[in-house]
């Protein structure tokens, strides 16, 4: 199971941009870096005791991104590590591209980060990692991200507005298999994150549980969305986080 940094969307800074990671002894593994991310990775001591470090984006927008340039140096002058950027194994790379020009803009150089291709990852527990193509919004191209870790298979999908491949992966899902979407019941005019309505005409019931929805744009989002019987993605708390709770009882 995915641990959460941030579960919330662009407009919910409360819930932090929707961030996931996997820490396994020295080795960590993150799924998507926003704005918010690294103030938030800091509060929880996420790169205490770890030496190999592994980024993966989903896409360019800057609530999945914003937050790179920052942790990249952070890793770099404070830590004196060198992290690896994860790119599809494809020949012609534009998100590799894409990062590079993003973070050379921002000062950051070759020298202050890798590129690995999903094949070279070495993560503790993670056999497989994979790049899908995924639909979100015009104009950018988006992944989602198929991981086999501890002999389970993880879907992450960070943003999403693709019926037909989340279709194709409930479809084949397994017992101990476990998705991650995007899940919202506000309509836009265009539509770019998964429907609460097309969800549900997607997943019978009984594999609602094995399907957990993040990204949330409000709380009543996440009330409708447990309602309909979908697991919740939730944010890990600091030591602080979690005495001021047990205080406030």
């Amino acid at each position: 199971m995915l641990k959460f940094i941030g579960t919330g969307d662009l407009a919910n800074p409360t819930l932090g941009n929707t961030c996931a990671y996997i820490k396994q002894g020295k080795d960590l593994l993150l799924l998507d870096c926003g704005t918010t991310a690294f103030a938030r990775m800091q509060q929880l001591n996420i790169f205490d005791d770890v030496n190999n470090i592994n980024i993966a984006i989903t896409h360019m927008h800057p609530d999945h991104v914003g937050g790179l340039a920052n942790t990249i140096f952070y890793l770099n002058y404070w830590k004196n590590i060198v992290p690896n950027i994860l790119v599809p194994s494809a020949s012609e790379n534009s998100h590799e591209d894409q990062l590079k020009k993003l973070l050379s803009v921002q000062g950051i150089g070759d020298s202050n980060y890798k590129f690995i291709t999903e094949t070279q990852l070495y993560v503790n527990g993670v056999s497989s990692f994979e790049f899908k193509t995924i639909e979100h919004s015009e104009n950018i191209k988006c992944f989602a991200f198929e991981i086999v870790f501890q002999n389970k298979k993880i879907y992450y999908l960070g943003d999403n507005n693709d019926k037909k491949y989340l279709k194709s992966i409930i479809k084949k899902l397994q017992k101990d298999d476990l998705i991650y979407t995007d899940c919202t019941t506000l309509k836009l005019k265009k539509q770019v994150h998964m429907l609460l309505d097309v969800l549900n005409q997607l997943a019978d019931e009984e594999i609602r549980k094995q399907i957990f929805c993040m990204h949330f744009c409000s709380d009543e989002d996440i009330e409708e969305i447990k309602k309909s019987g979908y697991s919740i993605a939730r944010n890990e708390q600091s030591k602080q986080e979690y005495l001021k709770i047990i205080k406030s009882r």
